[in-house]
């Protein structure tokens, strides 16, 4: 099991994310990034967009996100998809962190069909 210090991890974005790559070789080229990020209250992911797709898995607290024009609350169990190119943030206003697991991967259906051949 891995575990960490959230006071000690950081990536900034006006938040504090803790990414690493957790995947195995198998999944390069295909996933180009998993991250467990967290948002205190009153932190906020700068806007942004890159050319891969992303899924944001929120396992725990609340908060809000939005993708292009859309702005969404957002709870542990929610699942959000992000597609190429689209500008999107995530932020928190309440005490308890916003956790969430995001995948990063211009091959989505790949990654998609991988992870279910190892369930």
């Amino acid at each position: 099991m891995m575990k960490f210090d959230k006071s000690k991890a950081g990536m900034g974005c006006d938040g504090t994310l803790f990414g690493t790559h957790l995947f195995s070789k198998e999944m390069v080229g295909i996933l180009d990034e998993l991250v467990w990020g967290f948002l205190r209250n009153g932190m906020k992911i700068h806007p942004h967009k890159h050319p891969q797709n992303e899924v944001y898995i929120f396992i725990k607290g609340e908060g809000t996100m939005q993708v292009d024009d859309e702005i969404m609350p957002v709870k542990d169990g929610d699942i959000i998809l992000v597609p190429s190119n689209s500008m999107h943030t995530a932020w928190n206003n309440i005490d308890t962190d916003l956790e969430f697991i995001l995948v990063r991967t211009r091959k989505i259906g790949s990654w998609i069909i991988k992870l279910m051949e190892t369930l």
